[in-house]
């Protein structure tokens, strides 16, 4: 073999003549290798008679260590001198670089999966938020309510933890759309669209079961919203993270008592779901103009009770507990105080 160039490149075009005149022009020049995709006996040389496992394991009973390997690449030497015998390299793709960087894939990440993430940034379009993994992603402007919304800050506020729920995965643009919509809440698994890199669902899969575990999903997620209290999309313009004028179940239904201390649904201005230390703090911040002045808390007492924070003087804040009575939900306030 007087020039390896010439030879590989005879060995390649007889391949690819071979491999079209069967399928057709879809050879993949990549992926060709000819190490594998060329016989033996197109190399018109000796080698390949050669018994290298045999004379390898010789070499091994004689205490002389394991020599297969390098035997290999010495023949691949003779065949394919000054030949780099790694491939080139590919730079990554859309998917492959967002698997890379989050550690993701569209097995635990696709259109129909429950996620939380932190609210960092409210913007014209909608609010960013920051993943488990800080994988990226958007919550847009229209996904944010099932009504219509004006500005990403009547829904939600900067550093609110959400559950939202998947509805695209932009690898190229290393983000996942999110939504907070009701309706896409209560849509069943089979809805969405079912990721291409994934295998189809055989003949084979049990459908029935998987409706059942969507109802019990959903059942699941009903009565967690119950029990936070938290109507997304709500006509009455829940805001979630900060006051609500709501206390329903998502449905029109009272949900009912939990006994537990919760977040209360009041817009008062002088109302914080806040802690103790919280309320506090911010009486003494503000200084002698809160004098006088109080601030209401959900007491940590019982959930049928207030907490007013009242500035009897600068620096001196008295705590009076205030007793509820006739109340609707946990989240709402009493009817009698």
């Amino acid at each position: 073999m007087q020039n390896s160039r010439d030879e590989i490149e005879r060995l390649f075009n007889a391949t690819k003549a071979e491999w079209e005149a069967h399928y057709g022009p879809t050879f993949n020049v990549g992926a060709w290798d000819p190490r594998e995709a060329v016989p033996a006996e197109s190399w018109r040389d000796k080698v390949e008679e050669l018994d290298l496992e045999t004379f390898a394991e010789m070499i091994e009973e004689n205490g002389n260590g394991k020599w297969l390997t390098h035997l290999t690449m010495i023949k691949w030497e003779f065949r394919l001198p000054f030949e780099d015998p790694r491939k080139p390299m590919e730079p990554p793709s859309g998917e492959n670089l967002f698997r890379l960087l989050t550690g993701e894939s569209d097995v635990t990440l696709c259109p129909g999966k429950e996620v939380t993430g932190k609210v960092v940034k409210n913007g014209d379009f909608g609010s960013q938020v920051k993943l488990e993994g800080d994988v990226p992603g958007f919550i847009p402007l229209r996904n944010l309510a099932d009504d219509h919304v004006e500005a990403a800050e009547d829904i939600v506020s900067v550093g609110t933890i959400v559950t939202a729920i998947i509805t695209e995965v932009k690898m190229d643009h290393m983000c996942v759309d999110l939504s907070l919509k009701m309706e896409d809440f209560k849509k069943k698994s089979s809805q969405w669209g079912r990721p291409q890199s994934l295998p189809p669902l055989d003949d084979f899969f049990d459908r029935e079961a998987a409706f059942k575990i969507d109802e019990e999903k959903e059942k699941e997620r009903e009565s967690r919203l119950r029990a936070l209290r938290l109507t997304i999309g709500g006509s009455s313009g829940t805001k979630i993270g900060g006051d609500s004028h709501d206390a329903d179940g998502g449905d029109g239904t009272q949900a009912p008592r939990t006994g537990k201390v919760t977040r209360r649904a009041c817009a008062h201005p002088a109302f914080r779901n806040a802690s103790h230390s919280e309320v506090d703090r911010e009486l003494k911040e503000a200084g002698d103009a809160m004098v006088g002045e109080a601030l209401i808390r959900p007491s940590n007492r019982s959930c049928d009770s207030l907490a007013i924070h009242w500035m009897v003087r600068p620096g001196c804040i008295k705590v009076i507990e205030v007793h509820e009575e006739d109340k609707d939900t946990d989240a709402s306030i009493g009817n009698r105080l």
